[in-house]
């Protein structure tokens, strides 16, 4: 069980009540990941959804060639491994640990079944990811084009 005060301030979780922030913080654990550390792989399967508390996360994607490149950086409050809720359940991109880093796991398939018992926290948690999807497929839009003509 982690502490209400680490969940509230995350983005993915913001407008979530404490009572409704209660059993994600029941389901949820802390972990700790050295600078360098990889915390999955791009097409891993996806079992947890983060939120970073300390530290930082660079996600990563392969451009070919055996060549990775950064598509955003996930600092304090960020949240990555979204596709531990939405199907078919395999990480996009890889999640590196750029410095120490300490993270909230929140396991997914926990986190869809509470989804499925309570439809409020399920609407907000899926309106949050809709955001942060979104701005990070812009963001990787125009990092892959200043990569193309750059």
């Amino acid at each position: 069980m982690v502490p209400l005060d680490l969940l509230r301030t995350s983005e993915v979780f913001d407008g979530l009540s404490d009572d409704e922030l209660a059993p994600i913080a029941k389901m949820s654990h802390q972990q700790t990941f050295c600078a360098g550390d990889l915390v999955f792989d791009e097409n891993d399967e996806a079992k947890n959804l983060y939120v970073v508390t300390t530290g930082r996360v660079g996600i990563l994607i392969d451009i070919g060639r055996g060549r990775q490149t950064v598509v955003d950086t996930i600092i304090p409050d960020g949240s990555f491994g979204w596709s531990a809720l939405v199907p078919p359940y395999f990480y996009t991109g890889a999640a590196k640990c750029l410095e120490p880093t300490q993270v909230l796991v929140v396991p997914g398939e926990e986190l869809r079944g509470l989804c499925v018992d309570n439809c409020r926290i399920c609407h907000t948690i899926m309106q949050r990811l809709a955001s942060i999807i979104s701005a990070r497929l812009k963001d990787t839009r125009i990092q892959l084009i200043s990569l193309m003509y750059g």
